[in-house]
This record gives C-alpha cells, structure tokens and sequence, in this order.
C-alpha cells in the first residue's frame, strides 16, 4: 500500500464522522452498511442498532415509504446522481426533514456495490421559510383589510363630503357638479332635462315661533318627502340653502316634472306638520318653480337655475303652495 492509498485510509474515517452532514451508504439490496456520527446525531441510534436494516424501516414516515423506495430502485437501476427530500423520524418521535444528494458506487465490472446517501438537515431553514411566508401572509392579509378599510372611509368621507349634513341630501356642491354633467349628457343624447326650484312657505316665521330644533326637524320631514318623490337612480335631491331644495330630473319632461312638482307639494301638504304662524293657513306647505331644458346647445347651468328661480318667484307672488312652470 503506498503513502497516497494508507492516507485515504487514515482520511475516510475522520472526514466521515466530522462532517456535519448525514451520510448513509447501503449496500444493493438497501441494507445500511455505513452510518457516521452526525447520522448517529440526528437520529439518536447508533451505527450498530441500524446495521443491516433498511432505512425506510427505522426513520422513513409511512406516508413516503415508497417514494423513498421508488428513489433506491432508480439508483440501483443506473439513475444517479440524483435528489430528493423526505422526513426522517429520529428515536424519540421527532420529524426532521432532510434533503439529499445520491450515487452509487460500482466495482471494476461497472456493478453497482453501494447507494450513497448524503443528506442535510433543512428543518430549522424550512420552518424559517414556513415562518416567513406566513407572516408574509398575514402581512398582506392585513394590508388587504388596512386597504379595504381605507377604501371605505374614503367611500364614507366622500359621501359625507356630497351631504347636506342635517337633511341627508346632496349638498349644494354635489348639485353644482352633477347639473354641469347633466346638461351636457342631455345635450349629446338630446333628452330634456328639467329642474326643480322649491322653497317652504313662511319658513322664517315657523322658526320664530316654533324654535330652531323644531325647524330642523321640519327639514329633515320635508327631505324625507323629497326621496320618497324623486326615487330614480338618476335623480338629484339636494338642499340649495336654508329652506330651499332642489331637484335635477334628467330625461323628463315638462308634463312629466310638473306632474311629480304637484305629487310632491300634495304630498308635503298631506303630512299636515302645524304651521299656525303663517297667515294663510295652518299647515306647512311649499312653493315649486319649474323649468325644462331641452336643446342642441349648451346652457349655463346659471341660467338653468334662473329659469327655476323665476318661476319659483311667480308660485310665490301668486299664493304660495303652488307650482308655476318657465319655458
């Protein structure tokens, strides 16, 4: 035996049982023949309590028992190098998961003798892995939830920001912005578009005589009868100032707006909420002005409200509760 030869078989030993990594050699029938320190380690048996078993007796889960099998009859069939990762299950019940590294060793003849098992302990790193993806997802759950929440604030905010916020219907800007749209969508289709200017007869003296609460409660049953009235999808209620509402009805006609001018201020009429301050009866009681748009030209939204405004000056300098009509 030369120098070269007796110092690998000094080296083998050493090298095998001070690596950190598990090595397993079995013989062609699988059969282990060797089983260093760190095997030893890892499992809690010694070499000489596993010596001529088979593996997947002692340390495979039933459950991979012939995905593990199935791996030795490729090695032993000529298919190596190759990999695979199992479970082991060590002495005292515990699961380590192990990702190996496999060959075989033939003689001089090209027979396999030996299957080589070199494997490396990933359960600490897969249970980091495990760990980390899900508080990624947790993450990114409460992220999702964090969006969701800011995405309905803002829905809420939004809407709050189009509120009257005594009477619940749009506001004055909302209005503004939605009868800009209105006019030219109803321009480009050609569909009539009418307005709604209304106002509560003798408001002043109600809130004089009644108080300010009282006359917020008046409000918020008058804009009640307003959402009850104008129903559609397309149609906008909003409270233009003080005692004063406004409606936008697109794709209505002027017959059809005064008929739902005459179904509102009958409807507030028939609610009978006391008015005893006012001179000509005793009940409250609006005053409608209308008017209906309807042409190939773009109108100001200004002169849409004027229209609605004039109108709604003649209902009141001809009795009050009454709806007058403009061009």
């Amino acid at each position: 035996m030369n120098d070269l030869q007796q110092l690998t078989k000094d080296l083998a030993p050493s090298v095998l049982d001070t690596v950190d990594a598990v090595i397993l050699a079995m013989d062609s029938s699988g059969r282990i023949v060797l089983f260093n320190k760190a095997s030893e380690a890892l499992t809690g048996y010694r070499f000489d309590e596993v010596k001529d078993k088979y593996p997947w007796d002692l340390f495979v889960l039933p459950e991979e028992v012939e995905g593990v099998k199935s791996v030795f009859r490729r090695l032993t069939a000529g298919d190596f190098p190759n990999h695979h990762t199992n479970y082991w299950r060590t002495r005292s019940g515990e699961k380590r998961q192990i990702r190996w590294s496999n060959t075989a060793l033939t003689d001089e003849t090209q027979t396999i003798r030996y299957i080589i098992g070199t494997g490396i302990d990933i359960t600490e790193q897969e249970q980091t892995k495990a760990r980390l993806a899900q508080h990624q997802a947790e993450l990114e759950e409460t992220v999702r939830k964090r969006t969701t929440e800011l995405k309905n604030l803002n829905a809420v905010l939004e809407k709050m920001a189009q509120r009257d916020e005594l009477t619940g219907l749009y506001n004055r800007r909302y209005f503004n912005e939605t009868l800009s749209r209105e006019i030219h969508r109803c321009t480009r289709n050609g569909d009539p578009l009418s307005v709604l200017l209304c106002d509560i007869d003798y408001f002043k003296n109600f809130n004089d005589f009644y108080g300010h609460l009282a006359g917020d409660q008046c409000l918020k049953d008058i804009a009640s009868v307003f959402l009850q009235v104008f129903h559609r999808a397309t149609d906008t209620s909003a409270r233009f100032g003080g005692e004063e509402f406004i409606v936008i009805l697109p794709n209505t006609s002027a017959e059809q707006a005064l008929g739902l001018a005459e179904t509102l201020r009958n409807t507030i009429w028939e609610k009978d909420i006391p008015h005893t301050a006012q001179p000509t009866h005793n009940r409250i009681s609006i005053s409608v002005g209308i008017t209906t748009f309807q042409s190939n030209d773009i109108f100001p939204p200004e002169e849409i409200i004027r229209a609605a405004d004039t109108a709604l000056y003649s209902a009141k300098k001809n009795g009050r509760n009454r709806v007058e009509s403009m061009p």
